[in-house]
């Protein structure tokens, strides 16, 4: 009788504290993405990035559309990028376009809807500073560049890289519930990062390796990415500092993207405009915003 008691308590023990066995185990963010690498599914992306000058509202830029998946990571992005002057900046063009009639379209260039296209090897794009250069067949420009690429260069950190995403979770100073916050740097990046380095090119050194990237990101319920934001700094001279902020968020994981790259009798290469292309008609950087002054203001 006694060893029935004996068992039959051990047996109510276990009974009572199986739930704290039967828990899960916390599911790992980068476990839940790779199970998101499922070819014909994606996410949605949408995009916000502010430039400023030395605190002043400088250029900003919309990107919206979606990222396509499959077993290795991304396989596809087809976005649109709509870039903004500010209220000032958007002045001084007008009143250099004033005095030189070459700068007259320059406004219409730098805030033109931009329609971008990765996947395989190539990116395509519509719109822009080489749209007036196209021959009559053509409608995009294509360049050797990742599948991922046009769902970057204004965001800098790839959360589809999974060991990306590791080095960050990893790397964190702060969690608060879903939200976890740190920073990197430039050099650091272009070390763990693909797609930093293809965004450089060259590696960076000195004082540009140190380049400071704070960045924000934020989980859904099933510990996949929901948002990440990021800012960085620069100090372009003694009097002007460069900030660029993006926000970027991701939504509707798993559902269906398709991304196909444009009839190949639209395309030309990049390659063969630019040998024929002009000097452009205001400082247009990689991302088709202007660059930055001098320190006297001028943006020429």
């Amino acid at each position: 009788m006694r060893r029935w008691i004996a068992g039959a308590a051990a047996v109510s023990a276990l009974a009572v504290a199986s739930p704290a066995f039967a828990q899960a185990k916390p599911v790992d963010p980068v476990a839940a993405l790779k199970k998101q690498f499922v070819a014909g599914q994606g996410v949605k992306l949408t995009e916000h990035t502010d430039i400023t000058i030395s605190g002043d509202s400088y250029t900003s830029a919309d990107r919206v559309g979606a990222i396509g998946l499959d077993a290795k990571g991304i396989a596809g992005v087809e976005v649109t990028r709509t870039p903004s002057l500010s209220a000032k900046e958007r002045a001084s063009l007008e009143k250099a376009a004033a005095k030189n009639p070459d700068l007259a379209d320059s406004i219409d260039l730098l805030t033109e809807r931009i329609y971008l296209v990765s996947t395989g090897k190539r990116q395509y794009v519509n719109g822009g500073l080489y749209s007036t250069l196209m021959p009559e067949h053509a409608t995009w420009v294509g360049m050797d560049a990742s599948a991922g690429s046009a769902a970057f260069g204004d965001q800098l950190v790839n959360v589809f890289e999974p060991a990306t995403l590791k080095y960050l979770l990893a790397t964190k100073k702060s969690v608060s519930g879903s939200q976890y916050r740190g920073s990197t740097t430039f050099g650091a990046l272009y070390k763990v990062s693909p797609t930093f380095r293809e965004q450089i090119a060259i590696k960076p050194t000195g004082k540009a390796a140190r380049t400071v990237i704070s960045w924000r990101l934020t989980l859904d319920p099933q510990k996949l990415v929901k948002r990440l934001a990021i800012t960085w700094t620069v100090k372009l001279s003694k009097k002007l500092t460069f900030k660029a902020a993006t926000v970027s968020r991701y939504t509707e994981w798993g559902t269906a993207v398709k991304v196909t790259a444009p009839p190949a009798d639209q395309v030309v290469d990049i390659k063969a405009l630019v040998k024929k292309a002009p000097e452009p008609p205001a400082s247009i950087d990689r991302n088709y915003v202007s660059v930055p002054p001098d320190d006297d203001g001028n943006v020429q």
